[in-house]
């Protein structure tokens, strides 16, 4: 590669890495390409779990709120066993999601989610 090739290569990581630091999602100390992926990586896997932890809390409330509107009635079977027995094919709910990438601030409109009874692992 010439010299001048590896020049404008140089630039053009320097400009990458100035839009992501900008957009926050690369640390402001980060110099190389290497670092950057690093702090791509990590802030992918901390929204992924926060947003698992936010999913789980969603779907026990909503299965929670299935069971005291009688969707779900939970019962002890002649073993001293609990059992559940679905009145209701699926729980479903609409819910908009604010969403933080980097800097901004994001909004995914309002959509509809559904736990099937295959979902919660029923015998159908």
């Amino acid at each position: 590669m010439s010299d001048k090739l590896k020049e404008h290569r140089v630039i053009g990581i320097r400009h990458s890495l100035k839009k992501f630091k900008d957009a926050g999602l690369v640390e402001d100390e980060s110099y190389y390409p290497s670092e950057a992926v690093e702090n791509v990586q990590d802030e992918i896997l901390a929204v992924a779990q926060a947003w698992y932890e936010i999913g789980a809390k969603r779907g026990a409330i909503e299965i929670i709120n299935a069971i005291l509107d009688g969707e779900f009635e939970v019962n002890s079977n002649a073993n001293g066993e609990l059992e559940i027995i679905a009145h209701a094919k699926s729980v479903s709910w609409s819910k908009r999601l604010r969403v933080t990438v980097g800097n901004e601030k994001k909004i995914i409109q309002k959509q509809k989610y559904r736990l099937t009874l295959k979902d919660l692992e029923f015998d159908v």
